[in-house]
Order: structure tokens, then sequence, then C-alpha cells
């Protein structure tokens, strides 16, 4: 992936020139006591220190190929995942009980620069990877009011967000696999707000934790190809050894992409090549499939065989498939939530 997927945020420190008394070296070392650098903190910084006696919750660091997310406090996490049409990545900022914070990440591209490969059936892998969180309680989401694309209809970007929502809870699948996940959730209507997506020096990230879920539209870094299709944010908290999600929100790229809600059907729909942005469209109820599916603890797959798998990291031009999980993603769900 080129350079300018890396987000890199500089964060301007003010100080103020006045009666300001100086201090002396040991005051100093007792009012900062670890001795920060200002902007965003390399995953180094905190190595082996408490990001709470550093006064370093809510800082900055980077978790990887230059992404900045924000420290936690204490036993939480959050996680992004960002989803390109040949590609994913994903990165996660860990605070454990001590304040200690770990960083890890995953970049997967697709075996092709164009995912059309036919590959196995969904039905024909049983490949899946999970998260080491998962919901206690129905993950209930709002859209920001306003939230449309292809259509300039809310309404129908509501729909597909609930139709996304029931494939993953509901293992909708076309393999014979009978029964839903014990996952449950659902849209409860619109909101002013919007995502909790943070802007700095242009660039996009996660904010702090803020108990809502939220699903909206905007632009996403990057030009046609190059830019992000969606992006999901996650929070997490440990208590008395259960992780358990919180919240979490989803921003789909309204800037740098055409998109389409009946990709069989729309005429203006053709998966061309070369790349013609106006004909290239892609379904906006698979993609966000694919980014419930991580909201509730499923991982991008790797393999070139499992390319046919909802929770694979690239996505067709001009098609529905990733609406209809793989034998591999009702698995996942069921290792996470059971069956009922």
């Amino acid at each position: 992936m080129k350079s300018a997927r890396a987000m890199k945020v500089l964060i301007g420190l003010t100080l103020g020139v006045g009666s300001i008394p100086s201090l002396t070296a040991a005051e100093a070392a007792a009012a900062d006591p670890c001795r920060l650098p200002g902007g965003v903190l390399k995953s180094g910084a905190l190595a082996a220190r408490s990001a709470v006696e550093c006064g370093a919750v809510g800082r900055l660091v980077d978790a990887g190929d230059g992404v900045p997310l924000p420290v936690q406090p204490p036993g939480s996490s959050v996680t992004l995942d960002v989803l390109y049409p040949t590609g994913a990545r994903t990165y996660t900022l860990t605070t454990d009980a001590q304040g200690h914070v770990t960083s890890g990440g995953q970049a997967i591209d697709s075996p092709t620069m164009f995912p059309d490969l036919p590959g196995p059936g969904a039905c024909e892998r049983d490949s899946y990877v999970v998260r080491p969180y998962k919901w206690y309680w129905p993950w209930l989401f709002r859209t920001t009011k306003g939230t449309a694309l292809a259509t300039d209809r809310q309404a129908d970007f509501d729909a597909a967000a609930r139709r996304a929502t029931a494939n993953i809870t509901q293992g909708r699948n076309t393999c014979g696999l009978r029964g839903k996940t014990g996952a449950a959730g659902g849209f409860i209507g619109h909101t002013a707000r919007q995502g909790n997506f943070v802007y700095a020096d242009g660039q996009t990230t996660c904010g702090a934790n803020d108990y809502q879920n939220v699903i909206d539209e905007g632009d996403l870094p990057g030009g046609f190809l190059e830019a992000t299709l969606a992006w999901t944010c996650t929070w997490a908290e440990t208590h008395h050894g259960v992780t358990m999600a919180v919240s979490a929100d989803i921003r789909m790229n309204g800037s740098d992409y055409n998109w389409t809600y009946h990709p069989s059907e729309d005429p203006a729909c053709d998966p061309a090549f070369p790349p013609d942005p106006q004909r290239w469209r892609y379904d906006v109820e698979s993609v966000l499939t694919h980014e419930v599916g991580h909201v509730y603890g499923l991982v991008n797959l790797s393999a070139a065989e499992d390319i046919n798998q909802t929770m694979f990291p690239g996505i067709r031009r001009c098609s529905g498939h990733m609406r209809s999980l793989g034998r591999g993603d009702v698995l996942g769900m069921r290792a996470l939530y059971g069956r009922r």
C-alpha cells in the first residue's frame, strides 16, 4: 500500500509567555515524570510506563504505519478496521489494568488487484478468526441525519444498514446452516451526532470512547482506488477478566466512490476494466455487512481460498455477494455468540 495511506497527525502545542515562574529540575521532573515529547507518540514511548502516571491517557500513539490512535483508560482498547477495494488494515491500541500500552496491527492485501477471482465457493471454506471481545448486550445503532449514498434517500441507507446487521446477527447464508446466532442488535433511529472519528491535520482516526453507536458517511483519506471504502472503530473494556465491546461506529466513504443498493439491476453499474469511476459502484449492503462483522468481533481473513467469505479483505465491484455469509463467517459468529 502506498505511503499516502499512512496517517500522520501533528498536534500543535502553544506555550503562553508571561509571568509563569520557572521550575527547578526536581519540580519539572515531578510535574512531568515521563518527559514525553509533544505530538503523536512513538509506540515505544510508553514502554514499561503507566499511561496514567505519565498523563498520557487521551494522547495519540502511532499504532503502526503512522496511524494514530488515542490511548484509552486502563483496562480498555480501541480497534480501527480500514477496508480498501483491494485489501484491509487493522490497528489496535490496548491499555492494560496497570496502564501499560501495547499496539498491534494486521495488513492484508487481496491476492489480486481486482478481487474478482471465482475461488472456492462461500460454502466450501470454514475459515474464521475472532477478536478477544464480544457484545454482551445488543449493538443498537443510529444513523446520522442526512446520511445517504447513491439515491440521496436516507431511508434507503437505513434499510441497507438494518439488513447488514441482520445478515451478521442472524447468520444469513445459502450454505444450509440453519439457526440464528446468539448476537443481537439493530437500528434505533437517527441522531444529529457524527460517528466518533477525529480529524487532525487533515487525517482521520478514532476518538475517545463516547458509548454511542453511529453509522454515517463522510470523506475518508485518499482518492479513487487509493481511498478507503469504510472505517470501523470499536471500543472494548475488560472487567473482572471479561472483555466486552462497549461501542462501535462505522463511516462509509461518500466522497471517493460511487455506490449502489441494487448492483445486479443498476444500469450504471459495470465492473469495467480499466477502472472507470463512473461505472464502478460498490454495494452499500455488502460493505456494511463486512464492517458490521468487525463490530461483532470477526477478523479479516487472509487466504486467497477465502475470497468468497464476507470477511475477505476486499470487495468485488458491482456485486452483492458479501451480503450472504460464507460458511466460515457463520461458524465465526457461532464461536463467539453460540446458536439459537
